[in-house]
């Protein structure tokens, strides 16, 4: 693979970013990087861009309760009648509501 344009710089810039590109393409992306401010200046937002989105969605795990509760019916043999606290009935059945 030789030179590459801007143009095909900027289409390969995700795979770049997301260490998808063969060790030959690393090379030619990296010295076009160094030699081409404009592309710099699109890499660098990418990067940002993928940086805040990262940060804005991180996944919240379940309350311990719920996973708890998950796996005692997940344990639970076919047929068999899960007991649980009335409480916890009723915020599974909110949070499944509120979906």
């Amino acid at each position: 693979m030789d030179c590459l344009n801007c143009y095909e710089i900027s289409a390969r810039l995700h795979l770049y970013i997301d260490r998808e590109l063969s060790a030959e393409e690393i090379e030619i992306v990296q010295q076009h990087l160094e030699d081409c401010p404009s592309c710099q200046c699109r890499f660098h937002f990418d990067m940002r861009l993928k940086r805040l989105v990262h940060d804005c969605c991180k996944i919240q795990g379940a309350p311990e309760h719920l996973r708890e509760a998950v796996l005692r019916i997940a344990r639970t043999p076919r047929g068999k009648t899960v007991e649980m606290a009335p409480e916890l009935l009723s915020e599974i059945q909110a949070d499944m509501e509120g979906r």
